[in-house]
C-alpha cells in the first residue's frame, strides 16, 4: 500500500520506491522519476533530495525553429556582453544564420546539416556573392555554438556539436626596413592630422579604433592614456552607427609611453581638447576615414596587402628585433597574455633571423 500523499511504495521485491516529478513537459503534463531503498526511511531521503531540486521545464524542441532560438539567446545575452560584440552575434544570425537554417526546426538540426551549411557559407557566404573567409565562417559557427548551449542549458534540448573549420595561419603583414623608412619618410612630408595619426601607431601600436577615440587630455608630453575605442557597427535594416566605448578587454586600458623623438610632432598639433584624428569640419573621425586616407597613402608607395593595422604588427617586430622583454612588449600593446603577443604580433625579420644565425658562427670561431 502507498503512504497517502507521499508516492511511496513497498514492492513485490521487498525494496521501498519513492516517486517525485522530475520535469514538466511542453503540454503540461508531468513526467515522473522513481528512486528505491531496502527501507522507507533511506527511501524518503532520497526523495526528498529530487523534491527539493527545481523542476525542469521541458521544451520540445519540434516546437522550436533556428530562429526562434537565435532570438531567445540573443535577448538573453544583450546585457552580458559588449554592445560591439551583441552587434557582431546580431549581424552573423541576421545575414548568414537566419536566411540558410533560420527555419529549420531544432529537431531537424544535425551535425551534417551545420557541416554543410558551413562549407555553403566558405564557398558563396559574402552578402553580395562570393567566398568567406574560415575566420568568418568559424565566427559564424561560434554563434550558433553559443546558441546549441543555451538551448541545452535552459530547455534542456539536446543539440549537436558544433565543429570548425581548419585554419592556417597566415602570416601577418609586416613591413620591411626599407618600407618602414619610405612610408616614414612620406608621412613627415607635408604632414596633417592622419599622416600625424599613422606615425603615431607606428611608434606606439595602438589599434585604429583606439587611435580614433584618442582624446587631447589622453596625451601628456610623454605617454599616452588607452581608455576607450571607437567603432562602426551594423544595425538592423542595413544602418550602421559609430559608437566610443571602453576598450577591447581590460588588459587594453593602459598607459603607453611615447619615444622622445614624436615630442615635437604632438607639439605641433596639440589642441586645447577635443579629439586628436578629426578632419577640418569634423569632430572626429572614424576608422573607415582613416583606413581609407592610409590606404591612399601605401597606394602612392606601391605598398602591397598594407592595411593600418599592419602598423601594429610592424610595431611589435621592431620591438622584439631591438631587444624589448616580452612581458613589456605585452602591456604595451593591452594584451591579457604574453602568448597572444608571440603568437599574433611578433614577426621575426629575416634581418634578425640573418643575424642570430651569424652568433652560431661567432660561437663556432671561439
Amino acid at each position: 500500500m502507498p503512504r497517502r500523499g507521499e508516492c511511496i511504495y513497498k514492492r513485490k521485491d521487498g525494496r521501498w520506491e519513492a516517486r517525485y516529478v522530475r520535469e514538466i513537459g511542453p503540454d503540461g503534463k508531468k513526467k515522473y522519476g522513481s528512486v528505491y531503498a531496502e527501507s522507507y526511511r533511506a527511501v524518503k531521503e532520497k526523495q526528498q533530495y529530487f523534491l527539493l531540486s527545481p523542476i525542469r521545464q521541458q521544451h520540445h524542441s519540434a516546437q522550436f525553429r533556428v530562429t526562434e532560438l537565435l532570438a531567445r539567446w540573443l535577448n538573453h545575452v544583450q546585457f552580458q556582453v559588449k554592445k560591439s560584440t551583441y552587434c557582431k552575434y546580431e549581424g552573423l544570425c541576421r545575414n548568414h544564420i537566419q536566411p540558410e537554417i533560420g527555419s529549420v526546426p531544432l529537431a531537424l538540426v544535425s551535425r551534417e546539416m551545420i557541416e554543410r551549411f558551413a562549407e555553403k557559407q566558405r564557398v558563396g557566404g559574402r552578402l553580395r556573392g562570393g567566398t568567406l573567409s574560415v575566420k568568418t565562417v568559424n565566427d559564424i559557427l561560434i554563434v550558433l555554438g553559443l546558441s546549441f548551449d543555451f538551448a541545452e542549458e535552459e530547455y534542456g534540448l539536446s543539440m549537436p556539436k558544433v565543429s570548425f573549420l581548419r585554419e592556417e595561419k597566415k602570416e601577418a603583414r609586416v613591413l620591411s626596413r626599407e618600407e618602414q623608412e619610405r612610408l616614414t619618410a612620406e608621412l613627415l612630408t607635408d604632414m596633417d592630422l592622419f599622416k600625424f595619426g599613422a606615425l603615431l601607431a607606428l611608434h606606439t601600436g595602438l589599434r585604429i579604433g583606439e587611435l580614433c577615440a584618442l582624446l587631447w587630455e589622453d596625451m601628456t608630453e610623454t605617454y599616452i592614456v588607452v581608455n576607450k575605442t571607437m567603432q562602426r557597427l551594423s544595425k538592423a535594416e542595413g544602418k550602421t552607427e559609430v559608437i566610443i566605448d571602453s576598450p577591447k578587454s581590460k588588459t587594453s586600458r593602459r598607459i603607453v609611453p611615447l619615444p622622445s623623438f614624436l615630442f615635437p610632432y604632438i607639439e605641433r598639433f596639440r589642441q586645447s581638447g577635443g579629439y586628436v584624428i578629426h578632419a577640418p569640419k569634423s569632430v572626429h573621425s572614424e576608422p573607415r576615414t582613416v583606413q581609407q586616407k592610409f590606404r591612399e597613402i601605401t597606394r602612392r608607395l606601391g605598398l602591397e596587402e598594407v592595411t593600418f593595422h599592419t602598423l601594429r604588427h610592424t610595431f611589435a617586430t621592431r620591438c622584439v628585433e631591438v631587444g624589448f622583454d616580452i612581458k613589456t612588449l605585452s602591456e604595451i600593446l593591452g594584451h591579457a597574455d604574453v602568448k597572444t603577443t608571440l603568437n599574433r604580433y611578433v614577426h621575426s625579420s629575416f634581418e634578425l633571423k640573418q643575424r642570430n644565425m651569424e652568433k652560431l658562427s661567432l660561437s663556432v670561431g671561439q
